[in-house]
């Protein structure tokens, strides 16, 4: 899940060639293979599908609505997007690792708007936030092809995120509806919403200090030594941390 600066650390040029993307991170490039680029922010992905995973197999042994499968899907998505990214450094991997991301909110934003009964695509209501979301989607990737400015992807991301936030407050807090929903119900949701908005939290400051301190961490690195210098790559904890954030989001949403 990119969110970071250029890096100038890594020289090198291995099986895919120079890097074509427009960002890098402070983890050095082909390290240890010719054929993947960041070992550690490479593989840290794992623990992204393994969640997604986990989510499919729950969505479909309670036999949820399928619209929380295909948000699982898209989780999943990310992750391997995100795989294919870190170990090539190319645009279109990239392209592939921030555009899920992209889906993923707008759609979970979507799922917070309809609240029809039957989860079905019947109603208006619902078929028009389906077109706006399907819209927007359209627009969001047409233009950040064009521009490929990373700030604009880091942007748009957040205000997702922050109008996911807002939506939850709301329907707990202000809703009639949710003013109907027994306490000890919006406790358990508000719990699952704030410990995903927290390792988010978590997340985003490794990934600031990873960028902002990289010299420092790099050296710390070398003084250490691999493989416990794994554990100073401050992007693949962000990897790790946005991950489990997602899914005790997510499961909070699906509760909702």
């Amino acid at each position: 899940m990119p969110m970071a600066m250029l890096n100038s650390t890594s020289p090198r040029v291995g099986f895919h060639g120079p890097t074509t993307a427009t960002l890098d991170w402070c983890e050095a490039n082909y390290q240890f293979s010719y054929y993947i680029a960041e070992m550690a922010n490479t593989f840290s992905n794992l623990i992204t599908i393994a969640f997604a995973a986990y989510g499919c197999f729950l969505s479909t042994s309670q036999y949820l609505p399928h619209r929380f499968l295909f948000g699982y899907i898209g989780i999943g998505l990310v992750g391997l997007g995100s795989f294919w990214f870190h170990s090539t450094l190319q645009f279109q991997a990239q392209l592939a690792d921030e555009l899920p991301m992209i889906y993923v909110t707008s759609t979970t934003l979507w799922l917070l708007f309809d609240h029809q009964s039957g989860f079905t695509f019947e109603s208006t209501r619902t078929r028009l936030l389906t077109v706006a979301t399907a819209i927007f989607n359209v627009v969001f990737t047409w233009t950040y092809y064009i521009n490929r400015n990373p700030v604009y992807h880091q942007v748009v991301f957040g205000i997702l995120l922050f109008s996911i936030t807002f939506r939850i407050y709301y329907l707990l807090t202000l809703s009639s509806a949710g003013k109907r929903v027994p306490a000890d119900k919006r406790s358990a949701i508000s719990k699952l919403f704030g410990l995903g908005v927290a390792q988010f939290t978590f997340a985003f400051i490794l990934w600031n200090l990873d960028n902002i301190f990289c010299d420092t961490l790099t050296r710390w690195k070398v003084a250490v030594g691999w493989p416990l210098a794994f554990l100073l790559e401050g992007h693949s904890w962000w990897h790790v941390f946005t991950a489990s954030g997602t899914y005790f989001k997510f499961i909070g949403i699906q509760y909702l």
